[in-house]
């Protein structure tokens, strides 16, 4: 497997998964989800992009595919996020 498989725009998404978390950890629910929606927006963009042979493990299914569920899952995690009630 090539480094740029490996090593590709996939590690945007990695990035972001790890700053939402950590938003989370630290107390910071509704910033980790919108970072969440963020990351996963931002990658399908790349998907969208770049060539196929550039976007390494992003490269799942189609190309139609993998755009269209990566914002199906960035607009869940925003709309999840702007309706989550946080006061007791």
């Amino acid at each position: 497997m090539s480094a740029q498989r490996l090593f590709g725009p996939w590690l945007v998404l990695a990035a972001g998964i790890v700053a939402a978390v950590a938003a989370v950890v630290s107390g910071q629910l509704r910033l980790g989800g919108y970072l969440l929606a963020l990351t996963l927006a931002v990658t399908a963009a790349l998907r969208l992009t770049l060539p196929t042979a550039m976007v390494g493990a992003l490269a799942v299914r189609s190309r139609t595919v993998d755009v269209i569920g990566l914002l199906l899952a960035a607009g869940g995690a925003a709309a999840l996020t702007a309706v989550l009630k946080l006061t007791p």
